[in-house]
């Protein structure tokens, strides 16, 4: 319930749908003064969420504290990636269909294992592994893809079934507890703004886990021209207010 909640709560949360809301409700309503209000409302946060730079700030403040980042330990046992990285995998071409800049969760995890940090990659809840309602999957693809790497396939470990954060952290505990590893042993690794709520999850259960960020906005230097509105920043907040609104949700409910 909590899964399907949260997947339609994401879409009140765009700045898209409260500027529509509004205009909506501004064509319902006859009382001029109130119709002006929600006319001027919709106008200024069509202004405030076109503003590239605004964005960029954003993005920065929330992530800046891992913009010096190192790793904490020379090696781990484990890399936990967590999922949501992608949309899934082509079982012909065996391309990854990457959702916006998360793929680089999967490429440090790679880079970092081919540099001999990290001994296996767990791959948690994401698309090109999970299982769905019929019991299949992509994984077999997925594993040849990262044969054609040269990773081991003894050195992939897979966590099928998360579909939130929550879960990932639940999950992904129980495979690794089962085979012997504990959290010392393990890295998490997830996109910057995503880190904190993903480690506290962790926490909750147990697990104080190293954490490696990826997908670090820099400090922006804006142009006098990009003030100008532009649509594509109207779409990029979601993975923000996404996150915010989670990170919400998850300390009310006690995640």
């Amino acid at each position: 319930m909590f899964f399907f909640i949260s997947k339609i709560l994401k879409i009140f949360i765009l700045p898209l749908t409260w500027i529509i809301g509004l205009l909506i409700l501004a064509f319902f309503i006859k009382h001029k003064g109130w119709r002006k209000g929600l006319f001027i409302s919709a106008i200024v946060l069509l202004v405030i969420f076109t503003d590239k730079p605004l964005l960029q700030w954003a993005q920065y403040m929330t992530t800046k504290q891992y913009s010096t980042q190192t790793i904490p330990k020379e090696y781990y046992k484990v890399a936990v990636v967590m999922g949501g990285f992608s949309n899934g995998i082509d079982t012909t071409t065996t391309q990854i269909s990457y959702v916006d800049d998360r793929g680089d969760r999967l490429w440090e995890a790679i880079r970092l294992y081919e540099s001999g940090v990290v001994e296996k990659i767990m791959i948690s809840g994401d698309a090109t592994i999970s299982k769905g309602i019929d019991g299949n999957s992509t994984s077999d693809y997925f594993r040849r893809f990262l044969s054609d790497f040269g990773m081991h396939e003894g050195d992939l470990i897979l966590e099928q079934y998360a579909r939130n954060t929550r879960e990932n952290a639940t999950y992904s505990i129980a495979i690794l507890d089962s085979l012997g590893y504990k959290a010392e042993d393990c890295l998490l690794i997830t996109s910057a703004t995503h880190l904190k709520r993903s480690l506290a999850c962790f926490e909750s259960e147990g697990w104080t886990i190293d954490g490696y960020a990826t997908n670090i906005y820099p400090k922006p230097h804006p142009k006098l021209y990009q003030f100008l509105p532009q649509w594509k920043p109207l779409t990029d907040w979601k993975e923000l207010l996404n996150e915010w609104a989670g990170s919400l949700v998850y300390k009310i409910v006690g995640y």
